[in-house]
């Protein structure tokens, strides 16, 4: 135990640098709240174009009439609905809106848990109070879906960010005092 701290000790500049650039990406998510959102949507977008590509390139590499038909039809989904993030933004607004909550619901049990597991470390309760506020923000995501999914993500996320990152300077800090 007291090894882990040590070892942690020595990274506690690591924590700082993560904390900082979580800080900034987090303001600029909030000043920027429906660029942070459709940005998420697009980007998201490209990477399921990308993922649907190989996949469906893949499909033809596979014998058997059964797994070249399916991963072929998963790979032509995932290019289906990466294009529609171009074409219908709004729409994967709400779905990514509804998939992110669930995300940062789970994200947030997730921190608290590790929290509890973790109460040895210094300032610990930062993760709580980061994996407390996760989750809440994810519940709230669900009480206004689908009408807010236009700035909500971007919002929402730049409050997680902030958080997260104000959690890892803090232990940054704790660790370096030990």
């Amino acid at each position: 135990m007291i090894s882990d701290i040590n070892n942690l000790k020595q990274k506690s500049g690591w924590f700082i640098l993560v904390g900082v650039i979580l800080i900034v990406l987090g303001c600029l998510a909030l000043g920027y709240q429906f660029i942070a959102t459709v940005f998420s949507v697009y980007f998201i977008g490209t990477l399921l174009v990308i993922a649907g590509i190989a996949q469906a390139l893949h499909s033809f590499s596979i014998k058997g009439f059964g797994q070249t038909a399916l991963w072929a039809i998963m790979g032509i989904l995932y290019i289906f609905i990466g294009l529609m993030s171009f074409f219908q933004p709004i729409a994967i607004s709400s779905a990514l809106t509804l998939v992110i909550s669930f995300l940062l619901i789970m994200s947030g049990f997730t921190q608290i848990l590790a929290a509890f597991n973790n109460r040895n470390l210094p300032s610990w309760g930062w993760i709580l109070t980061s994996g407390i506020i996760t989750l809440i923000l994810g519940l709230i995501i669900i009480s206004g879906w689908p009408y807010d999914s236009l700035w909500v993500l971007g919002m929402f996320l730049g409050v997680d960010l902030v958080f997260q990152g104000w959690a890892y300077i803090a232990i940054g800090f704790a660790l370096k005092k030990q």
